[in-house]
């Protein structure tokens, strides 16, 4: 059977004095008045699986094989029930939101930082739909100081958690590209620069971000850097998958070429005025990657 999607659900937003989880860096187990000490790297490995799924029961076999691989487990129920003993332990009054169902575990304790940052990026989608660049920027930037970190950076070795972890970077990046394409429409684009070419260099295959970054140089009377910067894309893109501008970046190419006039489009009264199809950048919900993603394997049972 297909395990559960283990979806975190935005309107389970953490009541005051409740237990959470924080994902977006090094683990942390907090009550709003200070963090539980689940020291122990197999329980705190649990704990955030378990949270992950959003109050959806996984299934021992899944969760077994997410927190010691697929291998061979002898005896997963009863290692399992251990865990779940020493996890309890560990919460103390808040062990209780640990609970065993016929379909598997679950928690009700929900991750505070993740349903934190999807509500901003809530708020960030509405006001791309208005054309309010001024908040979207404002946004983007208090989204991703939620992140401490690399997400789940002390649960590397846990099977599930590299793949968790690279979502929730990736994730970030894209709250961070809104946010720049959102100042470059409000006419930063100088004072973004530097952080655009640091973070193209760093993710050479993001075609969104490299065009961003071309677009910037462009409007800085770099043209041959932004050609440069779109040509080292198309190389990437062949050598590492095989693949071909997308018809964004193509475009963008040819009418830089071209020294197209809507590329230096002006701000009128807060107003968008010029082309926006380079720049644009839509951002998904956290939990819908992961859905589309197919986040958790198939198991049998």
């Amino acid at each position: 059977m297909t395990a559960p999607q283990g979806l975190v659900d935005s309107t389970r937003a953490p009541e005051p004095g409740c237990a959470q989880v924080r994902v977006l860096g090094p683990v942390l187990v907090t009550d709003g008045t200070g963090t539980l000490g689940v020291d122990r790297p197999l329980e705190r490995a649990m704990l955030v699986r378990l949270a992950l799924a959003g109050g959806i029961a996984v299934p021992d076999r899944r969760l077994a094989a997410d927190l010691w691989g697929d291998g061979d487990i002898s005896r997963p129920v009863e290692r399992l029930r251990v865990v779940v003993s020493r996890l309890r332990t560990a919460l103390g009054v808040h062990g209780r939101t640990v609970l065993r169902t016929p379909a598997g575990y679950r928690t009700t304790m929900v991750v505070g930082d993740l349903l934190a940052a999807e509500s901003i990026a809530d708020r960030l989608q509405a006001a791309q739909r208005a054309d309010r660049h001024a908040e979207v920027v404002a946004a983007a930037d208090e989204a991703t100081r939620l992140w401490r970190g690399p997400a789940l950076a002390d649960l590397m070795w846990a099977p599930y958690a590299a793949v968790e972890a690279a979502r929730l970077d990736a994730w970030r990046l894209e709250l961070t590209v809104a946010g720049l394409a959102a100042a470059l429409r409000l006419g930063s684009g100088l004072e973004c620069l530097r952080e655009m070419g640091i973070l193209a260099a760093e993710h050479p295959a993001h075609e969104p971000l490299a065009r961003l970054h071309a677009l910037a140089l462009y409007r800085a009377g770099r043209q041959v850097d932004a050609l440069d910067r779109l040509r080292g894309l198309r190389s990437t893109l062949a050598e590492q998958f095989g693949a071909a501008l997308g018809p964004e970046s193509v475009d963008l190419e040819v009418r830089i070429l071209r020294h197209d006039p809507a590329l230096h489009p002006s701000v009128v009264a807060g107003k968008w005025s010029g082309s926006t199809a380079s720049t644009a950048q839509r951002i998904t919900r956290y939990r819908d990657v992961a859905a589309y993603a197919h986040r958790f394997r198939r198991v049998d049972h």
